[in-house]
């Protein structure tokens, strides 16, 4: 038989038997829903989780780490990691992590060694917040291809016209009143996971709008004061206070979690004018981004063999709870496509025995063995795709009630998702494929059964 023959035959045998037909693919659906939801929610926790909230492709590299039990000295070095360590993370370290074939980019950071005290906030809540600051500085290349990376770059230069008030400067510019010149606000950058901890909780304790929508749009430019050498919780001072103004640019996984990130010229200037050349020179830490599909591990070895450590951010422990979760959503789904499968393989050994005569009939006029065996397949082929478009169909049905009742109902909490599933395109063909491979599985052995049954016998009903 050609493959029209073919065709017209099982679509022939389906018309005959619709409800058996009906009754396959309704197994196959329900196996392959129950399957695709689970992958797709396992999915979705893994892009949610591991791509966002730790991010297994980057490692931040630290000074090493000693232990407090080897006498004064251990504890003498212990301490020295606390405050940055006594192996200092220097640019020979950053060129050696850049020549590693592993690691895609390499980026420096460095923490404000002094304490700064910083208020604003009342163009965006209507009241101002006064609270001390966290700051580092990462180099702007680091950005360069997230948020207006063109705006995070260091604006400080000798020709910057004098003045004596803001009105003298450029528009969006003000009058540094320590060095009566004209400067644009320090660009800073904060990360996701701060904004949905705010949102999550300091939003909702105290009242405040959340940032999301129109507010996430309105809070790039918003605008703060940053007191140098200056502290609110102790009387600690350092050098002559200096007021600085700050502008938020963008929003970017690569600032520092709990804090503000600017350009790393901003800090190396600050710490060598607050607390001296050397910690200036010294990086707080490394992030390093490993090539997609290249070994972590590898570069994990090699900055230990280097004398460094890995600061844990999670991703480790986070991966392998949600690989267990998604091996133990698998094992659910693949039992009820089991079912599913000798749901099939039954309903065939009973169409067949149903259609013995008409096998027979099909082999006394010439049809071969291998001619029984595609049309019993190609049926199941079709229960298998059909079964397959409408189980996915169903999964991504409930998925999409489930995230739209998610938003109506559940408080808002730290990193919220919009969706809770991903159903990819490579997912959704995985899944139609895999159903077509049940069916087949289920039908081989009914086929090569009915296959093998000689013409007397079909035609005598033997």
């Amino acid at each position: 038989m050609n493959a029209r023959q073919t065709s017209r035959l099982i679509l022939h045998s389906i018309a005959r038997a619709p409800r058996t037909f009906a009754l396959s693919v309704f197994g196959i659906a329900v196996g392959i829903s129950v399957l695709t939801f689970f992958l797709a929610l396992s999915l979705g926790m893994q892009k949610r989780v591991l791509g966002r909230i730790f991010p297994a492709d980057r490692l931040e590299v630290v000074p090493p780490k000693t232990s407090l039990d080897s006498g004064a000295m251990g504890a003498l070095d212990a301490l020295g990691g606390l405050l940055g360590g006594s192996q200092q993370l220097s640019d020979a370290l950053v060129e050696q992590l850049r020549a590693r074939p592993e690691v895609a980019a390499v980026f420096p950071r460095m923490r404000l060694a002094f304490p700064v005290r910083g208020w604003g906030g009342d163009q965006l809540i209507g009241r101002t917040i006064y609270t001390e600051l966290i700051i580092d500085g990462i180099a702007p290349e680091a950005v360069k291809d997230q948020t207006v990376p063109w705006q995070f770059k260091d604006y400080v230069s000798d020709k910057n016209p004098f003045c004596t008030e803001d009105k003298n400067c450029p528009e969006g510019w003000y009058c540094s009143w320590d060095i009566n010149k004209c400067e644009p606000p320090v660009p800073v950058i904060v990360s996701p996971m701060l904004l949905e901890l705010y949102n999550g909780s300091i939003a909702r304790t105290h009242g405040l709008p959340r940032i999301s929508g129109f507010l996430a749009n309105k809070v790039r430019g918003l605008t703060f004061t940053a007191e140098l050498g200056r502290s609110f919780v102790t009387k600690r001072q350092t050098g002559t206070a200096k007021q600085r103004r700050l502008a938020l640019v963008g929003i970017s996984d690569r600032a520092q979690t709990l804090g503000l990130t600017v350009p790393l010229p901003y800090v190396q200037r600050w710490n060598a004018e607050y607390a001296g050349d050397k910690s200036a020179k010294e990086y707080s830490s490394v992030t390093v981004q490993v090539r997609p599909g290249a070994s972590v591990t590898a570069v994990v070895e090699y900055v230990r063999k280097l004398g460094y450590s890995i600061e844990d951010n999670g991703a480790e422990q986070a991966g392998l709870a949600v690989t267990l979760i998604t091996a133990l959503f698998v094992l659910v789904s693949l039992s009820t496509l089991v079912v599913a499968a000798v749901n099939v393989a039954h309903t065939f050994f009973r169409a067949i025995a149903e259609r013995r005569h008409e096998l027979g009939v099909m082999r006394a006029v010439g049809a071969t063995e291998g001619d029984i065996k595609t049309l019993l397949l190609g049926e199941a082929v079709a229960v298998g795709v059909l079964g397959g478009v409408l189980g996915v169909l169903l999964a991504y049905l409930v998925g999409l009630g489930i995230d739209l009742l998610s938003r109506k109902v559940l408080p808002d909490f730290p990193f919220k998702p919009e969706s809770y599933f991903w159903f990819s395109p490579g997912l959704v063909a995985l899944l139609l494929g895999f159903s077509v491979l049940v069916c087949l599985l289920g039908a081989l052995w009914p086929a090569r059964t009915a296959a093998k049954l000689s013409p007397a016998q079909s035609l005598s009903g033997r």
